[in-house]
């Protein structure tokens, strides 16, 4: 249960997965042993930035697999009761406190099912990017244990917090290398694939049905994009950021 040694370990941790790993083991300690981090929106530009292949927009998951494809298969983010009030308020919410309110039939559904998937005593926390992208961590645990939440409010905000601050960290990194990578068309990247197999631009042009003129002209884009004097050069770094492979 020690706070700073998760922020002293989580900041010299190199990918999200390992954080998410080091902040399971952390709110263990406070009796959680289920965790899942998603986006706070459903939209497709949204989950196309952070790469979510869902509609529902989960990030990194640790609850039983078995609950997470029934939740996808009911498309259950439609009435959840939790991402339905995590999405407009700043307190965490806890699930009990929602359980006990008046809900529409489709929302108490969604959470008996979840207590019956062996999700108990949940939190979920809102946490709001500085681009203004809001995201959740939600914590659960195995039984129904009074786990003292508004006690551990403060712990659990600050290292949900410091989960966040290096997510985006890791995150920005990793976006930043990407866009470093060139884009080449599709043209000029099979020219260029051709090209790092040994074929000359006449031959490249007979196979692509195109002439060796445009060849040349595609190759010479790639150059350009790529920064590289030669075809050689060219060849490399496009195996290197995985443009083209031998």
């Amino acid at each position: 249960m020690d706070v700073s040694d998760f922020i002293e370990r989580t900041n010299q941790i190199e990918s999200a997965e390992d954080l998410f790993l080091q902040f399971k083991k952390t709110i263990e300690g406070f009796g959680f042993t289920k965790c899942l981090f998603a986006g706070g929106s459903t939209d497709l530009l949204f989950r196309n930035r952070y790469n979510i292949e869902t509609a529902t927009p989960i990030i990194l998951n640790h609850y039983p697999e078995s609950w997470t494809r029934h939740y996808l298969e009911k498309n259950y983010i439609e009435t959840d009761p939790v991402f339905a009030r995590i999405k407009r308020q700043w307190e965490p919410v806890i699930w009990d406190d929602i359980a006990a309110k008046k809900l529409e039939i489709a929302e108490k559904k969604v959470m008996n099912e979840a207590c019956e998937s062996g999700l108990h005593n949940g939190i979920s926390i809102p946490l709001h990017g500085p681009d203004g992208d809001n995201f959740i961590i939600s914590m659960a645990s195995d039984d129904h244990g009074n786990l003292m939440l508004r006690r551990h409010y403060p712990y659990l905000r600050l290292i949900s917090a410091q989960f966040f601050f290096v997510f985006n960290d890791l995150w920005r990194k990793s976006a930043s290398a990407q866009a470093a990578i060139p884009h080449l068309t599709e043209r000029e990247r099979e020219c260029l694939q051709w090209a790092a197999h040994g074929k000359s631009a006449w031959e490249i042009g007979t196979i692509l049905h195109i002439s060796e003129a445009t060849v040349r002209f595609h190759l010479s884009n790639a150059f350009s994009k790529l920064k590289a004097q030669n075809r050689i050069n060219a060849i490399v770094r496009g195996i290197r950021w995985g443009i083209i492979s031998l």
